[in-house]
């Protein structure tokens, strides 16, 4: 049945590309509508950019009921630039969207070079191949107003370090803690200061953590004191690239994060947190 679940929505996913392909959704423009004080970012590669795959990411965040003031989408300097940009990706520019290149970070740059640049902003982290809840920016905005604190996702489980990433169980929305876990898919607001400063290298992250950004960000924050908690409202992404990554495994982080191919989450997170706690006594 959950298979059947998954297929459907993948399905549904489908049919919503091909109703922006035919123009029957409209996409309007950043400051068409009221904005939230936060900046969204995230990243993309190969072929994502290639076939203009993220494009369907980021229109579900240009429908969204409360616009964020901006939205950047980075791409490796060493495989993108303006001459060799596909139209369609470009054409993000004209609604608004800024296209940055910057060092080949892998899934880092959806969040570090944006820290680097706007350090006392608010911002929230997408992936590049699912569509996003039209209220996604408003929830996060409205928990946010409410605890300007804490790290707020849409999709957070509670972590335990003795069971298996995959065994981790949802937490509870109304309560927050520092070791609740944020899965990105979800979308996650990142306030000032709330991952450890020391933590925001590449070349540490890429040592310890290098497949998993979520864990390194989840540790950094856990590093800083900053805990995490939920929207009350969990909203279900969905995926029109599904059946995609299905048939050529490996095209995307999960298969080799969760199903162990090369490096598991597992290893990742227990090399994050010993990390964690020698260096800063915390996890």
């Amino acid at each position: 049945m959950h298979k059947i679940i998954i297929l459907l929505r993948s399905l549904y996913g489908y049919l919503l590309k091909w109703l922006y392909d035919l123009r029957l959704l409209r996409v309007p423009a950043l400051g068409e509508n009221r904005q939230a004080d936060v900046i969204v970012s995230l990243t993309s590669y190969g072929r994502r950019v290639r076939e203009g795959v993220v494009c369907y990411s980021i229109y579900s965040i240009l429908r969204q009921t409360l616009l964020p003031q901006r939205v950047i989408l980075w791409l490796s300097e060493t495989e993108w630039n303006d001459a060799n940009l596909p139209k369609r990706v470009a054409a993000l520019r004209e609604k608004g969207v800024e296209i940055r290149y910057c060092q080949d970070m892998r899934s880092y740059k959806k969040l570090l070079p944006t820290v680097f640049l706007n350090p006392e902003k608010t911002i929230v982290t997408i992936d590049d191949d699912v569509l996003y809840s039209r209220h996604l920016i408003a929830s996060l905005w409205k928990e946010h107003q409410e605890h300007p604190k804490n790290i707020i996702g849409t999709l957070v489980v509670q972590s335990d370090i003795k069971c298996p990433y995959t065994d981790w169980k949802s937490a509870q929305c109304n309560k927050q803690d520092l070791y609740y876990f944020t899965v990105g898919v979800g979308g996650v607001l990142y306030p000032p200061q709330s991952l450890l400063t020391d933590m925001l290298d590449y070349g540490l992250a890429a040592h310890y953590a290098p497949n998993a950004d979520d864990v390194w960000f989840w540790a950094s924050s856990i590093a800083a004191g900053s805990e995490k908690r939920c929207t009350d409202r969990q909203f279900k992404t969905v995926s029109f690239d599904a059946i995609y990554q299905y048939l050529h495994q490996g095209s995307a982080l999960q298969h080799s994060n969760v199903k162990g191919n090369i490096l598991t989450n597992d290893m990742q997170i227990a090399a994050t947190m010993k990390f964690i706690k020698e260096r800063y006594g915390v996890g």
